[in-house]
C-alpha cells in the first residue's frame, strides 16, 4: 500500500506586492525535494526591511537588514513542521536588479539557501 507523500508549503506575503505565493510555493517545493525532503511542512514569509531587521535583533542579536533567516524547528518536537524561511522582499529586488536577473532565479537561490540553513 502506497502512502501519498505529503509536502506542503504556506506563503505569507503582504498582499500588495506583486510577487505571486503560487511562485514562492513551488520554488520552495523546489529546493525541498532537492534537498531530499519529501514530507513536512514549511512556511515562507516574504518581509520588509524593517520587520527582517527587527527579527535579526531579536532572534541573532544582530543590527542590519538581512537578505534570509532561517528558523528550524527543534529536533525534539514531536510532527512534520520543518521551520520558517523568511525573506527580505526588498533586498530580493535590489540583489535581482544588482545582479542583472529575474527576480524568480535570486528567490530560488535564497529559498534553497533558506532551506539549507534549516536542515542544517
Amino acid at each position: 500500500m502506497n502512502k501519498k507523500v505529503s509536502l506542503r508549503v504556506l506563503v505569507k506575503k503582504d498582499p500588495r506586492w506583486p510577487i505571486k505565493p503560487a511562485l514562492v510555493r513551488s520554488l520552495a517545493l523546489k529546493a525541498l525535494k532537492e534537498k531530499g525532503i519529501n514530507k513536512g511542512e514549511l512556511s515562507v514569509f516574504l518581509v520588509g526591511s524593517r520587520k527582517a531587521k527587527e527579527l535579526n535583533q531579536v532572534h541573532r542579536k544582530q543590527n542590519y537588514v538581512p537578505q534570509v533567516l532561517a528558523f528550524p524547528v527543534s529536533k525534539e518536537m514531536p510532527g512534520n513542521f520543518l521551520g520558517d524561511v523568511v525573506i527580505c522582499l526588498p533586498l530580493l529586488r535590489q540583489e535581482a536588479v544588482w545582479q542583472n536577473r529575474l527576480l524568480e532565479g535570486v528567490l530560488e537561490d535564497w529559498l534553497r539557501h533558506g532551506v539549507g540553513n534549516l536542515l542544517s
